[in-house]
């Protein structure tokens, strides 16, 4: 079993980013492979819609190599700032890179950072529609958190919550008890 983290932050300091680490090392005790495509890192260029139908012939090496990606996950999580309201533009631009049914029989977990209590729910329910837009199953649990969920040092953010720890947990047994199903496999450890 494979699952994709794509983390819509930019900075170079990011609670998402922190978030979705934490949310890999629990994947990872569960013996799944994992990729981690950070968009700071490793950018896309601006989506070119003529290739929405198959996107695996665009020009671009680096879109063809996240298209790639993206299909040969079993599952992914989009993790994202709450940026005006809403989730990244670059997670967005990211996402329209994609076939409009790149997310067609994958499960999708949602996770996303505000810098307050509660702000950050919009960047998930936005999120939700384009998962059913993309064809794929967005979990029911979700989670949003806010900057105090964190401890910070000089050079990162370390998720610091126990009950946002907890949600964690359950977020992952729900991904991958789906992609399991989704899979035709009977039971997952734990």
């Amino acid at each position: 079993m494979k699952i994709l983290l794509l983390c819509g932050s930019v900075a170079k300091r990011s609670h998402t980013h922190a978030l979705l680490r934490f949310i890999e090392e629990l994947l990872k005790k569960q013996k799944v492979e994992t990729v981690f495509w950070d968009l700071h890192e490793k950018p896309l260029i601006i989506a070119i819609p003529e290739y929405h139908h198959d996107p695996s012939e665009t020009p671009n090496e680096i879109v063809r190599q996240f298209v790639s990606v993206v299909d040969s996950a079993d599952g992914i999580i989009l993790g994202s700032p709450l940026y005006h309201g809403s989730y990244s533009g670059v997670l967005k631009n990211a996402l329209d890179c994609l076939s409009l049914d790149g997310f067609r029989n994958k499960v999708v977990g949602l996770v996303s950072n505000g810098s307050g209590p509660r702000s950050s729910y919009g960047a998930v329910e936005h999120l939700r529609l384009v998962v059913r837009a993309l064809r794929g199953y967005a979990t029911q649990i979700h989670i949003h958190t806010n900057n105090s969920d964190y401890d910070e040092s000089e050079k990162e953010f370390v998720l610091q919550s126990g009950d946002i720890q907890k949600r964690c947990e359950d977020l992952v047994h729900e991904l991958l008890l789906l992609v399991a199903a989704l899979k035709g496999k009977k039971t997952i450890q734990g």
